[in-house]
C-alpha cells in the first residue's frame, strides 16, 4: 500500500487550510423508482451504518419496471423522524410484521437485527428495531514494518416509535440509543502510546422526539412539525479534542397549500441549536425553504430558494436557489435541469458519518454550497430498460475532506482521520444504465468522472477524493428460490500534489441465498474476493478477504 509522505501533515498544518468543514451531500445520480412488492422492509436501520464494514445482503423482492420520472416533494433536505417513517400507503394486507437475522464471519464479523411492526390498533402504530453489528480480528497496519494489528468495532442501535392517527392530525413520538466502541490504530511505541489515557474510544448517542402531523385530505393545508433533543458524547480525549458531548435541539417541519390541482405552495423549516461541552462555540443553525410547484403530465418545476441564517462559528446569512425543471416526453423520456445548493449542519454525526476514526483541529464550520449545476437526460425506451446521462459543476465552501497524516513523521501515538476544509469546485459527469426482467435477472452499471480544483497549495486535501467511480451490480434467480448476485465498485483517486495518488478502491463481492417457504432466508456473501489493500473512505485500512453467512426469516 502506498504511504503518504512527510509533506501532507506540513499542509495540514499551514494558514492556507481551514479549520472548518463539511462535506457536501452527495450526488444522488441515478433517480429512478423501482416499483416493487409493498412488503414492510426492517432494512431501513441500515441507514444508521457507520461505512467501515462490508453490507451484508440477503434476498430482497426484486425489481419489476424501471419508471425515471421524479416527484417534487416538500422536503429535500430534512428527514422528520431518526429513521424512515413505515407509512400506512406501504402497508399490504397480511404483509409480515416481524423481522429477524443473523450473520457472521471470519475475523468475528457479526451482523444482527431485529424488529417488530404492532397495529395496536386503526390509528395506533409501534415500531421497535434493534441491530448489532461489528467485527474483532486482524487487519493490515499502515506500518508496513508492523504487518497486522487487531481491531475492534462494534455499533449497537436500539429505536421505538409510536403514532397515533387522529381524525385531522397525527402525533408521533419515539427516541433512539447508540453505543459505538472500536480502537484506534497504534503507529508508536508503547512509551508514547503511554502519554494517552488508552486507544479505545466509545460514541454513545441517543435521541428522543415529539412531532404532529395533519392527516393528508382532511384539512385545507398539509403541515409537519417535529423537535426533539439529539445528542452524541465521546468517552476518551484524542489529540486537539477533549471528551465531551454535543446536544442539539433539532426542529423540522413544513406547510404547504394547493393553489390548484397542479399547483403548490410552502415552505419547509429546519433549526438546529447547538451546545457543548468540549470545547467548541455554541451556536444555532436556521434554514429556510420558500417554494412553488407545478406538475403536470409533461412538466415538474420546482421554483424556491434556501436562505440559511448561523449565529456563531461562520455567523451570516447565506442564500442558495431552489430550482428543478424535468420536463417528460413521449412518456419514458425526462430532460432535467436542476439549480440547488444549501447550508449542511456539520455536527458530530455527521463527522462519524465520515469516519469513525475522525478527529478535528479546530470546530467544523458549515458547509455552504452557493451553487450545484445539474443538466441531465433520463430515458426509458423498453420495459425494465433505463438510461441515465448527466453532468453538473458545484462549488462548496468548506468542503470537507480526510487529512491522511504521515503516520511515519508524527507525534500521535494512533492513526487518526483528522477532517479539514478548503473550498472546492468540482465537475461531474457520467453515465448509468439499469436492466430489469421480471423476478428472474437484473443489472446495472454506471460510471462517473469528477473534476476536483482548489487552491494549489490544498491540492494535498484531495489525497482520498475520488476521480472517477465504477459501480456494477448483477441479480438472477437460478433456479427456484435460490438467487446470486455479484457487486463490483472501483473508485480512482485524485493525484493530490507531489504525494503518490492513494491506492484506489477496487472491491469485488459475490453473494448466494436459498428462500424457504417465503418467510426463511438462508444467505452467503464473500466480500473483497480480490483480496485487495487500500484505505477506505473513512481513512483506515480495508479488511482483506471476507465472508458471512447467515439465516434471516420474516413472520
Amino acid at each position: 500500500m502506498k504511504h503518504i509522505s512527510a509533506i501532507l501533515v506540513a499542509a495540514a498544518l499551514s494558514p492556507v487550510v481551514k479549520g472548518y468543514a463539511q462535506e457536501q451531500v452527495k450526488d444522488s445520480t441515478l433517480n429512478r423508482t423501482v416499483v416493487v412488492e409493498n412488503q414492510y422492509n426492517p432494512e431501513v436501520m441500515d441507514a444508521f451504518k457507520v461505512n467501515v464494514l462490508p453490507k451484508v445482503e440477503e434476498p430482497a423482492v426484486a425489481k419489476q419496471h424501471i419508471d425515471y420520472a421524479t416527484s417534487v416533494r416538500p422536503l429535500t433536505s430534512w428527514g422528520f423522524s431518526p429513521m424512515e417513517a413505515i407509512t400506512s400507503e406501504q402497508k399490504q394486507v397480511d404483509a409480515p410484521r416481524g423481522y429477524i437475522r443473523g450473520a457472521y464471519g471470519n475475523r468475528n464479523n457479526v451482523d444482527l437485527k431485529a424488529s417488530y411492526l404492532w397495529d395496536i390498533s386503526r390509528k395506533d402504530r409501534l415500531q421497535f428495531m434493534a441491530s448489532l453489528y461489528g467485527m474483532n480480528g486482524n487487519i493490515s497496519s499502515l506500518l508496513p514494518e508492523e504487518g497486522e494489528w487487531k481491531s475492534r468495532f462494534y455499533r449497537t442501535d436500539v429505536s421505538l416509535d409510536y403514532k397515533h392517527d387522529f381524525r385531522t392530525v397525527s402525533l408521533s413520538l419515539g427516541g433512539a440509543f447508540v453505543s459505538q466502541v472500536f480502537n484506534y490504530m497504534p503507529v508508536r511505541d508503547e512509551s508514547i502510546q503511554n502519554l494517552y489515557e488508552t486507544s479505545r474510544q466509545r460514541y454513545t448517542l441517543g435521541e428522543g422526539y415529539v412531532g404532529i402531523a395533519s392527516v393528508e385530505g382532511e384539512l385545507p393545508v398539509e403541515f409537519s412539525l417535529q423537535t426533539g433533543l439529539r445528542s452524541f458524547s465521546r468517552k476518551y480525549d484524542i489529540p486537539y479534542m477533549r471528551h465531551g458531548s454535543e446536544n442539539i435541539f433539532h426542529t423540522v417541519g413544513f406547510i404547504s397549500g394547493a393553489l390548484n390541482e397542479e399547483q403548490h405552495v410552502g415552505i419547509a423549516l429546519g433549526m438546529d441549536n447547538l451546545i457543548y461541552d468540549a470545547e467548541q462555540a455554541d451556536y444555532t443553525l436556521l434554514q429556510l425553504n420558500p417554494y412553488y410547484t407545478l406538475e403536470n403530465d409533461n412538466i415538474r418545476l420546482r421554483v424556491g430558494a434556501h436562505v440559511d441564517w448561523q449565529s456563531a462559528n461562520g455567523s451570516g446569512i447565506k442564500a442558495a436557489p431552489d430550482v428543478k425543471l424535468d420536463y417528460t416526453f413521449a412518456d419514458t423520456y425526462v430532460a432535467y435541469l436542476h439549480a440547488t445548493g444549501g447550508t449542511r449542519l456539520n455536527d458530530f454525526r455527521q463527522q462519524n458519518e465520515e469516519s469513525p476514526y475522525w478527529g478535528v483541529i479546530n470546530q467544523m464550520r458549515t458547509s455552504y454550497t452557493p451553487a450545484d449545476l445539474q443538466v441531465g437526460f433520463k430515458a426509458s425506451p423498453l420495459p425494465g430498460l433505463g438510461f441515465h446521462l448527466f453532468g453538473g459543476y458545484r462549488v462548496t465552501k468548506d468542503e470537507i475532506f480526510h487529512l491522511y497524516p504521515d503516520i511515519t513523521d508524527t507525534d500521535f501515538p494512533y492513526c487518526y482521520s483528522l477532517l479539514m476544509q478548503e473550498k472546492a469546485k468540482v465537475g461531474y459527469g457520467g453515465i448509468k444504465a439499469a436492466y430489469g426482467y421480471k423476478d428472474i435477472f437484473d443489472f446495472s452499471v454506471g460510471g462517473t468522472y469528477y473534476g476536483w480544483n482548489v487552491k494549489d497549495e490544498a491540492k494535498v486535501l484531495l489525497y482520498l477524493k475520488p476521480e472517477f467511480v465504477l459501480d456494477a451490480s448483477a441479480r438472477a434467480k437460478v433456479y427456484d428460490e435460490f438467487w446470486i448476485s455479484a457487486a463490483y465498485r472501483y473508485e480512482g483517486r485524485v493525484k493530490a500534489g507531489e504525494l503518490e495518488k492513494a491506492d484506489a478502491i477496487n472491491n469485488l463481492s459475490l453473494s448466494a441465498g436459498y428462500e424457504f417457504f417465503n418467510s426463511l432466508n438462508v444467505f452467503v456473501r464473500f466480500n473483497n474476493l480480490l483480496n485487495q489493500d487500500y484505505i477506505t473512505e473513512a481513512g483506515y485500512p480495508v479488511q482483506g478477504f471476507n465472508a458471512m453467512a447467515g439465516v434471516s426469516f420474516r413472520f
